[in-house]
């Protein structure tokens, strides 16, 4: 939950179709091809960056509300996040966009205090560049499934790629539908898919081992799979194209025995 873009779920997954796949027997995932083999390791490794990325703002937002003693600067428009050597960089722009905040957040996940800036300062190239593909993302058309999103912004190579993940206030559901990524280039949206049909959530109540959805788009899970699983602190089984079911347990994807 991100106290500056509260969001609210707005659709349900049917409790029928999850009970009658967690009664049926796993079907073993078929032996994969090297192409599959390298999507499973794309998607272990950009999940898991989305998460780091997605929670370090998510922490640096309560370290700056802290330190605020729970008032929103009006003048923010949004954040970016950038790896450095020690961790990430959680920036938050005004509207030019220019930095009016800078929180560092350790390799652990721990936001430390927020250094706020005397004035705006010019965003450098690379910030700039997150910042704007950022926008230009957020103005893509796509079916939302919640009234706020969460922008990632990850580099690759002279590309950036955008995920915009499904704002929510509720711990009880897993909101996987309404994931996106979208691939900005220079000025131009150059790619864009979503991960779900639907605005599909999954039930997760407090005493539930694993999750599970059947996705028909890939022959294999991905990194939106990979992300939630992390999200949701708990494994999710995914059965694919092929009748295949897979374990997503955080980072890290298998085939379900």
């Amino acid at each position: 939950m991100r106290p500056f873009e509260p969001g609210i779920r707005q659709a349900a997954t049917s409790f029928a179709v999850l009970w009658l796949l967690l009664a049926s027997p796993a079907v073993p995932a078929a032996t994969s091809t090297v192409a599959e083999q390298v999507a499973l390791r794309a998607a272990e490794v950009t999940g898991m960056a989305i998460y780091r990325h997605d929670h370090a703002a998510a922490v640096a937002t309560d370290a700056l509300l802290a330190a605020k003693a729970g008032t929103h600067d009006p003048r923010v428009r949004g954040w970016i996040s950038e790896e450095t050597p020690q961790g990430l960089v959680v920036t938050f722009f005004d509207a030019t966009p220019a930095a009016l905040y800078r929180v560092s957040v350790s390799p652990e996940g721990t936001a430390a205090a927020p250094i706020q800036l005397d004035a705006p300062q010019p965003l450098t190239p690379s910030e700039a560049g997150a910042a704007a593909a950022r926008q230009l993302a957020l103005s893509a058309k796509f079916q939302p499934c919640s009234d706020s999103y969460n922008p990632v912004v990850l580099p690759d190579g002279e590309r950036w790629v955008v995920y915009l993940i499904p704002g929510t206030t509720r711990n009880d559901m897993v909101p996987l539908g309404g994931t996106y990524r979208v691939t900005v280039d220079g000025s131009k949206i150059t790619g864009q898919r979503g991960f779900t049909r639907s605005c599909i959530t999954l039930p997760d109540s407090p005493d539930a081992v694993a999750l599970i959805v059947t996705h028909l788009m890939d022959p294999v899970p991905t990194e939106a799979h990979v992300y939630w699983s992390l999200w949701a602190k708990k494994p999710i089984h995914v059965s694919t194209t092929d009748g295949s079911i897979w374990k997503v347990d955080g980072n890290h994807i298998q085939p379900s025995n």
